[in-house]
């Protein structure tokens, strides 16, 4: 009778035992939660105004995004926006308020279109109304290019003195020579990171900062091609009344730029 008390007794400390233990151990580990994306939420397309500003100038556009997954997003990019010459600079007469650009030779305007992707990173270690981002785009650009001023003589280069030249061949205005414009096809890329900011996903608000490039492979002459031929004392030189030149700038064939772009829209299902 002993043992048999003995043995239950054993019995009982052993399951409570185990009980204590069973309360006080490890935590079941728990699945983190999926953050709130716009794929889950039940929005699969969007559109946004484009803001952007570069060494090139502002340019505007638009964007249409498609969703196609938890964190990654396509998207159809269009814009506008002027190209100059890295090396062309501009001086502003602030009696007047003119500006002109010694040696530039046309003005561009670039209409890049562009297809990429766009993916979120860091997830689930960033709150859903700061979500980071980096995206890849690439597509054609059409440039048309027009005069930057009359050349009368069709020489490449712009006599501004009548003194030293005999005439002078004034800026157009940015309204001015269009007819004389032309078209050029090229490429355009750019690599960006970003944030979509407001955890309302039908809100469409972005920051992006990044590189973009456009590539002609015969060139644009923007600034001027020809330069006068000066004699030993420094003074223009002249054949029956013509002024002489010689080379100058050389197509350029690439344009590269950091810029940052702000985007406004909204999404829909």
């Amino acid at each position: 009778m002993k043992k048999l008390f003995l043995l239950t007794l054993a019995s009982f400390t052993l399951l409570f035992t185990s009980n204590v233990f069973a309360q006080f151990g490890e935590p079941e580990v728990r699945k983190k939660d999926v953050p709130k994306n716009l794929y889950d939420e039940g929005y699969k397309s969007g559109f946004g105004f484009v803001f952007g500003a570069n060494d090139f100038g502002f340019g505007v556009g638009g964007q249409y995004r498609k969703v196609v997954s938890r964190y990654t997003e396509a998207h159809l990019t269009f814009k506008i926006s002027g190209l100059k010459d890295p090396r062309e600079q501009t001086f502003i007469d602030y009696f007047f308020g003119t500006k002109t650009v010694p040696e530039k030779y046309r003005r561009v305007i670039a209409f890049p279109v562009s297809i990429g992707l766009k993916k979120r990173f860091l997830a689930e270690d960033i709150t859903d109304n700061f979500r980071f981002f980096g995206s890849l785009s690439g597509g054609p650009v059409f440039a048309f290019s027009y005069p930057y001023f009359n050349d009368r003589n069709d020489n490449g280069f712009r006599e501004n003195n009548n003194v030293r030249y005999g005439t002078i061949e004034r800026p157009n205005d940015v309204f001015t020579g269009w007819s004389e414009g032309g078209w050029r096809l090229g490429l355009s890329g750019s690599a960006e990171l970003g944030i979509d900011f407001n955890s309302n996903f039908a809100n469409l608000q972005s920051f992006q900062f990044g590189y973009n490039f456009y590539y002609f492979e015969n060139g644009l002459q923007i600034l001027e091609p020809a330069q006068p031929q000066l004699s030993p004392d420094g003074s223009p030189v002249f054949v029956d009344s013509e002024l002489q030149t010689v080379p100058n700038f050389d197509p350029k064939k690439f344009y590269g730029s950091v810029q940052i772009s702000f985007i406004f829209g909204w999404m829909w299902d």
